[in-house]
């Protein structure tokens, strides 16, 4: 039902891929949290995401630390987005990203020279191609005109969290590169919209995923135990705050 795109080698750094869709049929989405930002063009169809109604608009979709349902009613829905990476993010808009945090809000309300990239990806006598190229180069000349790079110590961190985000220990890391934790934590609130705490959180979760997927016959308790978790309770538990539902459940429902 969605078609996903990989973004040109210039836009790699800031974009993960743009998708589209053109459908009657969409069952409820759950967009997972996994911190990254998204952009939404509803060209036709209503659908809801948690409690904001979405229509023919633009959406700035904020990094998300817990999982928001996406709800479509029963009618043609045509859909274009891109999903950013933390640097596109953080060149995309200099609206602190922390206070659209779990939140959908409208484009035009994040960026203010917008209006004819929306008017251009409404219109309906152009293909989906021209308006992905069209997308790119538009976003292509917005990092551009902020270039904001991610600090070295940033790069550092997250590197390091998404390489044992269980296990990691923020204190020590920080203790290594010789900052204090305020420091570290304002580049992420900036950066990311998030603490550090969080975005470990989020990675352990995506790894929690990504296993369940990959491994469907391995039990709950070895996956728990690969994960660094003392029990399965436990795994449970992190597991089912961030993602709303347990890992069984969560394993039923990509199954089917």
């Amino acid at each position: 039902m969605y078609t996903i795109l990989t973004p040109p080698p210039e836009l790699s750094p800031f974009v993960i891929n743009f998708w589209y869709a053109n459908t009657h049929c969409l069952l409820p989405q759950a967009l997972h949290s996994d911190g990254c930002i998204s952009i939404l063009f509803v060209v036709s169809g209503k659908s809801k995401m948690d409690e904001v109604n979405l229509s023919n608009r633009a959406y700035f979709i904020g990094p998300q630390t817990k999982t928001t349902m996406w709800y479509f009613q029963h009618e043609v829905q045509n859909l274009v987005g891109v999903r950013l990476t933390p640097l596109g993010a953080k060149n995309f808009t200099t609206l602190p990203l922390k206070e659209v945090k779990n939140r959908c809000v409208e484009l035009v309300d994040v960026v203010s020279n917008c209006h004819s990239l929306i008017a251009k990806i409404n219109q309906k006598d152009i293909s989906i191609k021209d308006k992905i190229s069209f997308l790119s180069y538009w976003l292509e000349q917005r990092f551009k005109q902020l270039n904001q790079p991610i600090s070295n110590l940033l790069e550092t961190i997250t590197k390091e969290i998404e390489l044992s985000p269980r296990s990691i220990k923020l204190a020590t890391i920080y203790d290594t590169l010789h900052i204090n934790s305020r420091r570290a934590e304002r580049a992420f609130d900036q950066a990311l919209g998030m603490t550090a705490k969080e975005y470990a959180t989020l990675m352990e979760i995506a790894k929690a995923r990504s296993i369940l997927k990959q491994s469907p016959k391995c039990s709950l308790t070895d996956i728990a135990h690969q994960l660094e978790y003392t029990d399965q309770s436990h795994f449970n538990r992190q597991f089912k705050k961030v993602m709303g539902i347990t890992p069984k459940q969560y394993r039923q429902r990509i199954a089917t």
